[in-house]
């Protein structure tokens, strides 16, 4: 009997052992995902062709603040420059882009990449790219106080502008760029700024894309009012590419007011006004997704010889 006890005894603390132990492997394993999430920015790590630097910046008002990450070839830059591209939420896109993208756009054409992010640690500052991506909407001449879902907007002029006269010389200081050969991409707010820069300052880029744009912004209001106002002939010779997710067709009611912010009767419009632009929609992928779905063509694009 007693040999029987320290048998049973002996089991069950060999079964308490087993259980503990793979109970802890996830936990072990999750603590691995974790780190290797937190060190998946192409930036944290060592690249034959690549290196990287940053700086930061913050807005004239001192209300936002600005990371800016530059991806610089490990090459002699040719006679021209690098071409470049400019990546908004540049936090998010780091994330998107891995060895095999640096590969492919080496091969291509060595190209500058620059993610313009917020200095912060998560991937988006919701409050100040609602600011910074959205456009100024005017009434009788005067500028509105916009808010939407609780966020003010309207300050993708001075973004532009930022961008322009500060962000692209500091690139210009670590990496010569070539100006003829400059590339815009966003995704969501992004996109729309993408296209308000197309529409409002079309001389900045030569290339524009835009990954699901949120053109439901203020009712539609880049649609309804500032691709309006859109001189097409200043764009003969950009390409432009946008791109959306899910299933969006073209079958809803006339009546249906949300008809007019159609990204593909948009680009039917410039396509008959003789643009170089293409639509295309990922039915199976979701908003969220199509961050990185749009920004891997983008820089195929970026990185493409000019013709």
């Amino acid at each position: 009997m007693i040999v029987l006890r320290r048998l049973l005894v002996s089991i069950t603390a060999l079964s308490l052992a087993y259980a503990a132990s793979t109970t802890a492997q996830p936990a072990q394993q999750n603590t691995r995902q974790i780190e290797r999430a937190s060190a998946s920015s192409i930036v944290d790590q060592e690249h034959a062709t690549y290196r990287f630097e940053s700086f930061t910046l913050s807005s004239e008002d001192g209300k936002r603040h600005y990371k800016i990450e530059v991806g610089i070839p490990n090459r002699p830059a040719p006679a021209t420059g690098f071409p470049v591209i400019y990546m908004l939420d540049g936090n998010a896109a780091l994330t998107n882009i891995d060895t095999t993208d640096l590969a492919a756009i080496d091969a291509l054409s060595p190209t500058v990449l620059v993610a313009i992010g917020y200095d912060i640690d998560g991937s988006h500052d919701t409050t100040a790219r609602a600011y910074d991506y959205t456009p100024p909407v005017f009434k009788d001449g005067v500028a509105q106080n916009i808010e939407v879902r609780g966020r003010v907007g309207g300050g993708a002029a001075e973004f532009l502008e930022l961008i322009e006269t500060r962000i692209k010389p500091e690139v210009d200081l670590r990496a010569p760029t070539d100006h003829s050969r400059q590339t815009l991409w966003g995704h969501s707010y992004g996109g729309l700024f993408t296209l308000y820069a197309l529409f409002t300052r079309p001389e900045l880029y030569q290339r524009y894309v835009a990954g699901d744009a949120s053109l439901w912004w203020h009712d539609g209001f880049l649609v309804t009012d500032t691709f309006k106002h859109f001189d097409r002939s200043k764009a003969l010779d950009k390409k432009i590419r946008i791109m959306e997710g899910g299933n969006r067709s073209n079958s809803r009611s006339a009546t249906d007011s949300r008809t007019q912010w159609s990204a593909k009767n948009m680009v039917r419009d410039l396509q008959m006004a003789g643009l170089d632009i293409s639509y295309e929609n990922f039915s199976d992928l979701n908003h969220g997704q199509m961050l990185g779905a749009s920004l891997k063509p983008a820089l195929r694009l970026a990185a493409t010889p000019a013709q």
